[in-house]
């Protein structure tokens, strides 16, 4: 028998990385659980991972258009 799981992953795009920070505390203060806590990647994105109570996993990011490679 094979089973299949699948995990889902929502995201929300963010205005600044300042955005990212806060929602990143309202999800632990709503007993959420960030699983990947807010930092950046590749030079032009920031963002953080997390798990609401319920346990749907998102993401935030916000990309810094500016300072992404141009090619």
């Amino acid at each position: 028998m094979i089973i299949f799981y699948y995990v889902i992953l929502f995201s929300l795009g963010a205005n600044s990385r300042d955005e990212v920070d806060e929602l990143a505390l309202k999800v632990e203060r709503a007993g959420g659980t960030v699983f990947s806590k807010p930092g950046e990647k590749g030079g032009w994105m920031y963002g953080c991972g997390f798990t609401d109570p319920d346990g749907h996993r998102w993401n935030a990011l916000y990309m810094d258009m500016s300072k992404m490679a141009k090619g």
